[in-house]
């Protein structure tokens, strides 16, 4: 065996120790990739094998070799010996395992950044200083529809040319420049979606996170949208089709390809009317006008005849449709979803729909919308519905207190009639008559014109009288209190009835001349009413300012023979007329009485 110096130092094994020991027992290292079966063969048949193997020293060290193994032999082919060299790559190898190691970790750290950025819900990606795309993430290919591989490597700009001339190019070189982070938001006309982008610059360039805002920004329009109409129904005396107009046209601005309608049912119950549809071709919407609900009547006529939503994703296949989809189709409709508008009572008042131009199904965001806006449109036809009610309530009851009145005008002209003719008129007369009998007779002469004047004088006692209980000088003259306590003195002078008055509260200052002469004909009327049919011998007058309840109230209280105020209500003329005196000012009236037992009359009244 041969042994050099380089063999001697590098297993630490003198030469005279090592010849003659087997090489194998002598030097202990692996083979690697291989096995030493393999190598055994490889010799027999070739008589030489190189490869890699491995050694460890006495002290632990592992060193990398390179091994070539030749069989030496003599002329005669027969094999004398082996020969066998070793070349140390173990600086080599621990730097290309190394390498490997090195390598393998960055391999997982862009793995786990990749996971991280793709993690990521908003669209990410990053630009050198010469806006070249370096990174783009899942999220920005499914927003931008733009792939990674189509734009990693070139400029934005040549992908995103829509992007340079808006906001979002000026803000690119505004934080270039300013090296600062920008924040923005950009409407996009023509894919209706609007972005919001956060840009954050760096020496090497800079990353930018931005997401679709589209369904927010929509929704807070739309919010808006409906805190104007719902302002303008309450707030407004607006009718039911133009509010609907406003609100449908707002809602088409909102989502551009939406085309909104709302049919109401006929009076029928079998028929549609046209409401509003101001996004619809005009042939269209009144061609519909007037058609019939039933089980395939198209969208809306279906909706309303089963009470219950109806999506058509496809007019033109669809066979709700069949036999009037070649009208929708003229015009280029191709999907109409339809709401049923119901009423308290589960009736159907109406149909509120949404046409497109392109074959659609509702998503759950834009079903969302559908049923909030469809009800909305129920609220604005039940609230249009109840002022509708409201007002022919309003109209009936001042139609009643018109002719209530009428009524009053009437009794009272009546009554100033029958004064004039059953009174004065006769006084008139018999005066008429002593003038003409003093003419011819001269011995009564003196005496006839005696009781001519004193009939004159009677009448005009009673002409003032009448005049009086028209329009009573003294309550714009002498003020209410002056006035009632007139009209107490003049009772008290009949000697007929004991009459007291009572009051509380500065009545002259607090009331408008109409409530006080309100109050004035109720007193006077009830007066009367006591005067002719109660057969009293008292009463009590007894009227309040309530100044903490903002409230009048009267009471009247006499001790006659009474009466049934259920009877009296249905033919009483002159209670009539003091509910529909108080009614006009928002007054109450209470009647308590029973036969034998009096009257006491109530009246309350707000101070206006």
């Amino acid at each position: 065996m041969y042994w050099n110096e380089i063999a001697e130092k590098f297993y630490g094994i003198p030469s005279h120790l090592a010849l003659g020991q087997p090489h194998r027992q002598l030097i202990p290292y692996r083979y690697v990739n291989t096995t030493e079966r393999d190598v055994y063969q490889t010799l027999c048949a070739t008589g030489y094998w190189e490869g890699e193997t491995t050694y460890v020293s006495g002290d632990g060290k592992k060193s990398y070799l390179i091994s070539v193994i030749n069989y030496v032999r003599d002329s005669n082919r027969r094999l004398t010996g082996v020969m066998i060299l070793h070349k140390d790559i173990t600086e080599v190898r621990e730097a290309a395992l190394e390498k490997e190691r090195v390598e393998c970790q960055l391999q997982q750290c862009s793995q786990q950044i990749s996971g991280i950025l793709e993690s990521i819900t908003d669209g990410f990606f990053v630009i050198d200083q010469q806006f070249t795309v370096q990174l783009w993430n899942h999220e920005a290919e499914r927003i931008t529809h733009i792939p990674a591989i189509d734009i990693v490597g070139k400029s934005i700009w040549e992908k995103l040319p829509e992007w340079a001339d808006t906001e979002i190019g000026q803000s690119f070189h505004k934080a270039f420049k300013k090296k600062m982070t920008v924040t923005l938001e950009q409407y996009h006309d023509r894919s209706d979606h609007w972005l919001e982008m956060s840009l954050y610059p760096s020496d090497q360039g800079m990353f930018a996170y931005f997401r679709d805002v589209t369904l927010r920004k929509k929704q807070e329009a739309l919010l808006a949208l409906e805190k104007k109409v719902l302002e303008m129904n309450t707030g407004q005396r607006m009718l039911l089709k133009p509010l609907l107009n406003f609100f449908l046209k707002g809602i088409q601005k909102i989502f551009p390809g939406m085309y909104c309608m709302v049919l109401t049912l006929d009076e029928d119950g079998y028929s549609v009317r046209l409401l509003s549809a101001p996004g619809l071709p005009a042939i269209y919407a009144h061609a519909i006008d007037g058609l019939p609900i039933g089980p395939n009547a198209g969208s809306c006529g279906t909706a309303m005849y089963r009470k219950k939503t109806v999506i058509v994703s496809d007019i033109a296949t669809d066979p709700l449709w069949t036999g009037h989809s070649d009208l929708a189709l003229q015009f280029g409709l191709r999907a109409c979803w339809s709401i049923p508008v119901m009423d308290d009572r589960d009736e159907v008042l109406a149909a509120f729909s949404v046409y497109y131009t392109t074959v659609k199904a509702p998503t759950n965001a834009e079903m969302d919308i559908f049923e909030r806006v469809a009800n909305l449109v129920t609220i604005i036809i039940e609230s249009k519905k109840t002022e509708e009610k409201l007002l022919q309530l309003e109209l009936n009851k001042q139609k009643l207190l018109a002719q209530a009145m009428i009524d009053v005008q009437e009794k009272e002209r009546a009554e100033i009639g029958k004064e004039l003719h059953d009174n004065i008129n006769q006084i008139l007369s018999t005066t008429k008559l002593y003038l003409e009998l003093a003419k011819s007779d001269d011995k009564e002469r003196l005496s006839l014109i005696s009781r001519s004047a004193s009939n004159i004088h009677n009448a005009i006692r009673e002409i003032r009288n009448i005049s009086r209980s028209l329009v009573p000088a003294s309550i714009g003259d002498l003020g209410l209190m002056d006035s009632l306590v007139d009209l107490v003195e003049s009772v008290q002078v009949t000697r007929t009835i004991q009459v007291n008055f009572r009051s509380v509260g500065n009545f002259d200052e607090r009331l408008s001349d109409n409530t006080k002469l309100m109050i004035f004909r109720i007193i006077q009327e009830q007066v009367n009413n006591v005067l002719r049919h109660s057969g009293a011998r008292n009463l009590l007058i007894e009227l309040t300012l309530e100044e903490t309840t903002g409230r009048i109230e009267l009471n009247m209280t006499d001790d006659g023979k009474g009466f049934n105020p259920e009877k009296v209500r249905k033919k009483g003329l002159g209670l009539s007329n003091i509910r529909s005196r108080a009614d006009l000012f928002g007054g109450k009236v209470t009647i308590q009485s029973a036969p034998g037992h009096g009257c006491k009359l109530r009246v309350q009244v707000p101070v206006a």
